[in-house]
């Protein structure tokens, strides 16, 4: 799908270009702060070793589609929006090959779970996705009234995208907020470019560029000690992180899966070696099952 520069420069138009800074002196306690997984869809399965280098060919996967929602004293969020309810129509841009290598099904987008739990949508100050791609950013339209916060880079690769990574018809709305995340050069974690989303350190966002352009990684870091750092799709699997492995070549081959793999090869070594030296936090790639499984499923939240 290709964009006219009239398109483009009408979507880019609509954009705020304030840049969004940290909440400021919260003066809240971080024993508030929860997060709870909703699993969107699962994958129809895949064998392993399409999902990570040297992975088993005996293996089948049912990689999640998830998004992720953080509450907190000064307002909720989410990271990632999932999959959304004009899934099917998103979906049919992508080519007979394509249907077929990313089906999916028990979908359940994140706005009809939220609905059933009662949950006020009110709440929600924004929504993060770690990167724009089409099974990140399928459910931003359902949360229209939610502004969307994102590196300016990562929403310009998006509005130049192509599927089978983007689909344009989930962020064309003129009704769309999209406010540009301003990050620092303030290291955490081994990171220089973080943002502190509440200025307490509960919340922490990193870049992760490599597999798109301005992708976002999560540090949460709960009052029970508890801490977790959501990495997007630098890798699949938990076995990318353990193992240091990127995806199969074979795989970014056939559907240009990462921006840049080798600069993405070198952001997993980084985690790599971050889970050797603080086995504590929980890595959680975005669409690994097993992991996922592991997390509180909403409408359960961390305690």
């Amino acid at each position: 799908m290709k964009l006219t520069l009239f398109r483009i420069t009408l979507l880019t138009l609509i954009c705020c270009s304030v840049s969004i800074s940290a909440f400021s002196n919260p003066n809240v306690a971080i024993s508030d702060l929860k997060f709870s997984v909703l699993v969107t869809a699962e994958s129809s399965g895949s064998l392993e070793s399409f999902v990570v280098a040297d992975g088993s060919w005996f293996t089948k996967r049912k990689l999640v589609h998830t998004a992720v929602l953080v509450t907190h004293p000064k307002g909720d969020f989410l990271f990632d929006s999932g999959i959304g309810q004009d899934f099917e129509e998103q979906m049919s841009v992508f080519s007979f090959f394509e249907q077929q290598l990313f089906k999916i099904e028990n979908v359940h987008p994140a706005k009809e779970q939220l609905a059933q739990e009662n949950y006020d949508l009110s709440k929600l100050f924004a929504i993060i996705p770690s990167h724009m791609h089409w099974d990140h950013a399928s459910g931003l339209e359902d949360f229209i009234e939610v502004p969307v916060w994102l590196q300016k880079v990562s929403h310009d690769e998006a509005l130049h995208g192509e599927p089978p990574g983007f689909i344009l018809s989930q962020y064309d709305d003129s009704d769309l907020r999209w406010n540009y995340l301003d990050l620092t050069n303030s290291e955490y974690e081994g990171f220089s470019k973080t943002l502190d989303v509440f200025d307490d350190g509960s919340v922490v966002l990193v870049d992760l560029t490599g597999h798109t352009h301005g992708q976002l990684g999560m540090f949460l870091n709960l009052p029970s000690g508890e801490r977790y750092f959501f990495i997007g799709d630098t890798t699949w699997s938990e076995l990318g992180v353990i193992h240091n492995k990127p995806r199969p070549k074979f795989v970014d081959w056939m559907v240009g899966v990462d921006t840049d793999f080798e600069l993405n090869s070198v952001v997993i070594n980084q985690i790599h070696k971050l889970n050797i030296a603080k086995p504590n936090i929980v890595i959680v790639p975005a669409h690994d099952e097993l992991v996922v499984a592991s997390l509180p499923i909403f409408p359960t939240y961390s305690k």
